[in-house]
């Protein structure tokens, strides 16, 4: 037995995180690896002594072939407490890398611009309108983030191919005097060298909102999609760990690909006669949601279907409808008023009201953001030091104050049925 201070929370139960990665050149078990070793600081911090182990299990694909899941455990040395958290991670960083180029990026960051003013330009959203004008940072030059990045990529897209070239023209003339991961192709090198990670991270996003049935990138979001859903219903079923709670956390289009798997959850379980008890989904009890450009996406798929569309607009909806909020009534004598009368009613009835969901951003994040487009959340702004673009999107896992916000409100029984206002927002330590 070891010795803990009276006044220390201990945690409850037993716990399963399962992290999503977000964007960027991600290597396997590098988000597990953040994660643990950053709840492994804030236990020792709170004068908890824990012991971090590694295990591994058996699971299946969609196709039903088996492979072998490596976790990590975090579990008191204290034999007298009875509680583990399990770590699990989806990777699918390879599917997306370098799939797309950066005009197709500029097109869907334009798009999203548009699908974003004309959100916030409605009668019903101006009170959403009015917060963001209200925020200290209104007077910048820029005062929505999604702006500052498309005007970005607007810039780079215009002084690419002279930057390409000239980097081209150096690797190709000195080439001989290089070595080591210079003495690649000059052409594909010269790529690599002159875009900036943030371009790579939008360009996810951009494959991965492509709907299109004749698109190649719908391939990929449905066998990323299908692999998450797969993997977290096997947690949820996992008879020899019988989890009490699962969470799923994911960061930046991590958290999309989160938010679409619950989707899909909801309605396979609408489908189920027992209305999803098969599957557990009492157990999932969060979504954490970090860096995660949600709205933006939001934004983009609702300009997909026109106004007129409405059978294939209310379709959509219901097939995305997990805690999106519902539109304003029109107007009595308008068309949307005679066509609101179909679709009164849609197929997908779970709606997992158990689950908690949080959403951190950065004001310095410009993929991150307050998410508006959906209800029955808790937003929360993070205050680590960033400048803006990568280190924004990227101090969340690095964080202290995030991981003891997660801790506070998942981990102890004490906030199992409420979200802490004592950190609607998190600043640093003077």
């Amino acid at each position: 037995m070891t010795d803990t201070p009276i006044h220390v929370r201990i945690p409850q139960g037993r716990t399963a995180f399962l992290l999503i990665h977000g964007i960027g050149e991600q290597n396997p078990f590098e988000t597990l690896d953040y994660f643990a070793q950053n709840f492994v600081k804030y236990f020792e911090e709170q004068s908890i002594h824990i012991q971090l182990e590694h295990l591994i299990t058996k699971r299946r694909l969609a196709n039903g072939s088996a492979w072998i899941e490596s976790f990590v455990r975090l579990s008191p040395i204290d034999t007298e407490q009875d509680w583990f958290i399990d770590i699990h991670e989806y990777y699918w960083a390879p599917d997306t890398e370098n799939k797309t180029t950066v005009p197709e990026i500029l097109q869907w960051a334009e798009q999203t611009l548009d699908g974003t003013i004309d959100f916030y330009s409605r009668r019903d959203n101006q009170y959403l309108l009015d917060d963001l004008l209200r925020h200290r940072d209104s007077q910048s030059l820029f005062k929505f983030r999604l702006r500052s990045l498309t005007i970005f990529l607007r810039i780079f897209n215009f002084f690419q191919p002279v930057l390409r070239l000239s980097v081209w023209l150096v690797l190709f003339l000195f080439g001989s005097f290089f070595k080591g991961r210079f003495l690649g192709s000059a052409w594909n090198l010269s790529k690599t060298l002159i875009t900036p990670p943030l371009v790579d991270f939008v360009g996810d996003i951009a494959i991965y909102t492509k709907t299109n049935p004749r698109s190649p990138y719908q391939k990929i979001r449905q066998q990323v999609l299908t692999e998450s859903l797969t993997l977290l219903k096997g947690i949820l079923r996992d008879k020899q760990a019988d989890y009490q709670q699962v969470i799923l956390a994911g960061h930046s289009l991590g958290s999309c690909i989160a938010y679409d798997t619950l989707n899909l959850l909801c309605i396979q379980a609408s489908l189920a006669q027992d209305q999803g008890k098969s599957l557990c989904v009492d157990k999932l009890q969060g979504l954490i949601t970090f860096g995660s450009p949600l709205d933006k996406i939001a934004f983009f798929f609702r300009e997909t279907a026109q106004e007129n569309q409405f059978i294939r607009q209310r379709i959509l909806e219901h097939l995305k409808s997990f805690r999106v909020k519902p539109r304003m009534k029109p107007e009595a004598n308008s068309q949307s008023a005679r066509q609101s009368r179909y679709f009164s009613s849609t197929p997908v009835v779970c709606q997992l009201n158990q689950l908690r969901w949080i959403n951190y951003y950065h004001l310095k994040d410009p993929i991150s953001g307050n998410l508006d487009y959906y209800e029955n959340l808790n937003n929360i702004e993070m205050k680590y030091p960033a400048s803006w673009g990568t280190q924004g999107h990227l101090g969340y896992w690095t964080d202290i104050k995030f991981y003891a916000h997660i801790a506070d409100q998942f981990l102890y029984g004490a906030n199992k049925n409420q979200v802490n206002t004592e950190f609607s927002t998190l600043d640093e330590k003077p």
